[in-house]
């Protein structure tokens, strides 16, 4: 799976570091400790979207798999491919679970066949691609006609107004977008969006202070109960995570 540039050094994005770092990550981070609940809710949204589809035992695509964690749920719904950059991790999620067909390498590489899935899902993988346009080409490539394509990723409204991001690590590489790049960038690639949310405020820089400030939110908690308050701000697209679910034209 390629991953998207945040710098001009060239070598620091090559494919070869990209991938020396989600092995890395993916092995001192998701292979060694419990689903965080942000990631879970990730999860859950695109299962939730998943079902809504209605399907019976769809061809499911996982791009940006990593350990495999939602392969797994997925596949209790249809048959599952599954791709991601970490060879070493999926070489090893592999042998863990037989069941799924796991695929290393890059996905504008790798060899698929066109018009095949019905559903293609890319939790947190958009923000990591080099060429967003071209990724969501391929997606739309592999899809079956009117098949759907559900994707996760950081909200740039809000991972810019964060003041606990991790550095940008070595290989790794970021492009966060906002939810309007993201929807003209579907459309753009002959996608029709059927869903477009975002979930978890958060961010505490700029505007963010205010709108999340624990002050005024103790204000508010006399009107609105908090969950009624967060689900606003979602609409709104304040959430950390924005979620798509988009049908192929």
């Amino acid at each position: 799976m390629s991953r998207s540039p945040s710098s001009s050094n060239s070598e620091d994005l090559s494919l070869q570091n990209q991938t020396l770092f989600w092995n890395e990550w993916n092995s001192t981070i998701r292979e060694n400790r419990w689903l965080d609940t942000v990631s879970a809710r990730r999860g859950q949204m695109a299962i939730g979207l998943l079902q809504s589809l209605k399907l019976t035992r769809p061809e499911i695509l996982e791009v940006g798999c990593g350990t495999g964690w939602l392969s797994q749920e997925l596949a209790k719904f249809g048959t599952v491919t599954a791709n991601d950059l970490a060879t070493e991790v999926v070489e090893r999620v592999q042998k863990r679970l037989p069941d799924i067909r796991f695929l290393a390498g890059d996905f504008m590489a790798v060899q698929l066949p066109s018009e095949h899935f019905d559903v293609v899902v890319c939790v947190e993988t958009l923000s990591s691609i080099v060429d967003q346009s071209a990724f969501i080409r391929r997606c739309h490539e592999v899809l079956k006609p009117g098949g759907g394509l559900i994707l996760t990723t950081p909200n740039r409204i809000v991972f810019e107004r964060r003041t606990d991001v991790m550095p940008r690590g070595h290989g790794q590489v970021r492009k966060w977008p906002t939810p309007g790049q993201v929807k003209r960038l579907l459309m753009a690639n002959q996608f029709r969006i059927r869903h477009l949310s975002s979930i978890v405020p958060e961010g505490h820089v700029g505007f963010l202070r205010i709108v999340n400030s624990y002050k005024l939110n103790g204000l508010l908690a006399f009107v609105f109960p908090q969950e009624r308050l967060d689900a606003i701000k979602e609409r709104l697209g304040l959430g950390q995570t924005i979620v798509v679910l988009a049908e192929k034209d």
